[in-house]
């Protein structure tokens, strides 16, 4: 081997893992912990000198590597399928193979075709979360504020539970309606964007937002946790609530039905009937159709998202107050503009009649 050259292991992997998104590390982390515990049960040796034994007989014998990669991966993937869906799997097997290109172990997509047997991806009717279920889960926290208050904003802006999770008071900017801007570094396509807090989830927060600092963590109980354990505790905790109001339906699978996921198709599904896909994609953080060239300036996103908050709000009374208030606003507006057209009309009139007077002096009929 080469001076200069780096020998290839698990842990320069794991290094090379650091520059990418967090969700794929976290995802990667996984997958060599599974694959690392499979190979010492199945060959008792490390991924490491598994490769290292794998390339060795691709150099003596072509097919009897194929035959037995192919055969280890399948194992692999059997093992996996005794607790995982298939969705995971296929998503485990795609990180799995850039694991093993790392060591220069190579898989072709058309062995992989041909070679392997994938579980069955099932997809079952995803659960709608009601708007009762949604006021009853929000009750139940009502003695907790941090977590009353993300249940809402989450619910009301359509932000993943580790956005929520994330969010500081310095990035909270007051308005007519709390907006926050989700960096690109901080989303999970890397991509920002700006969302807004409804007034039910402002009210939660006035509570105790004073008391925090400005790099305090507004959704997060106790100690600052990283991201990967505050979404953990948090979908552990709302798991104990459903359990203890009745909601703690499940899924062939084993998985609940409700999850911290439905507060955010909550707000996909209202955005999508009052102002259509494009709007809702984008609010979410998903990537729309020409989405691009779809550019709104922050007044047409509230402007916007003002009309929508009736639709998302928990109390029937709260939706009531929001649409009173959404109607003096209109009304006031139309009197601005109103007001305005009558102003421009006076001053139409007021300029004709000083161009008669003109008119009538030039021609002599009046001094």
């Amino acid at each position: 081997m080469s001076i200069i050259t780096k020998k290839k292991t698990t842990e320069t992997y794991l290094q090379g893992l650091k520059n990418r998104p967090r969700n794929t590390e976290n995802n990667c982390i996984r997958v060599v912990k599974h694959f690392t515990k499979f190979v010492k049960e199945s060959q008792n040796l490390t991924p490491d000198q598994l490769c290292e034994e794998l390339l060795i007989m691709k150099k003596q014998d072509e097919e009897e590597y194929i035959n037995t990669l192919y055969s280890i991966l399948q194992d692999f993937l059997d093992v996996m399928h005794k607790t995982l869906c298939g969705n995971t799997i296929k998503t485990y097997f795609a990180n799995l193979r850039g694991y093993l290109y790392h060591f220069g172990v190579r898989t072709n997509q058309q062995d992989v075709k041909m070679l392997i047997r994938f579980p069955k991806v099932l997809f079952e009717e995803k659960y709608p979360l009601s708007i009762k279920e949604l006021r009853k889960i929000v009750d139940y926290y009502t003695r907790y504020p941090k977590r009353h208050a993300a249940l809402l904003a989450q619910s009301s802006s359509g932000m993943r539970i580790g956005e929520v999770l994330n969010i500081k008071k310095s990035d909270l900017i007051f308005g007519d309606r709390i907006s926050v801007y989700i960096k690109a570094s901080g989303s999970k396509n890397n991509k920002g964007r700006t969302v807004f807090l409804s007034k039910e989830c402002q009210t939660v927060l006035e509570k105790y937002i004073d008391y925090c600092s400005d790099d305090s963590l507004v959704f997060q109980s106790g100690n600052p946790q990283d991201q990967k354990t505050a979404v953990s505790n948090a979908s552990r905790t709302l798991n104990l609530c459903l359990d203890k109001i009745g909601l703690g339906m499940k899924y062939d699978n084993g998985r609940y039905k409700i999850n911290t996921h439905s507060l955010r198709a909550f707000f996909f599904t209202q955005a999508v009937r009052k102002h259509g896909e494009n709007y809702a994609h984008r609010m979410t953080g998903h990537s729309g159709y020409l989405m691009q060239y779809d550019r709104m300036n922050d007044e047409e996103k509230l402007k916007m998202y003002l009309e929508l908050e009736p639709d998302l709000s928990v109390y029937a009374t709260t939706k009531a107050d929001l649409e009173i208030e959404r109607l003096k606003m209109l009304q006031t507006k139309e009197n601005k503009e109103l007001k305005e057209e009558l102003d421009e009309l006076k001053f139409q009139l007021a300029q004709q009649g000083l161009d008669i007077v003109d008119k009538l002096k030039d021609d002599g009929k009046i001094l």
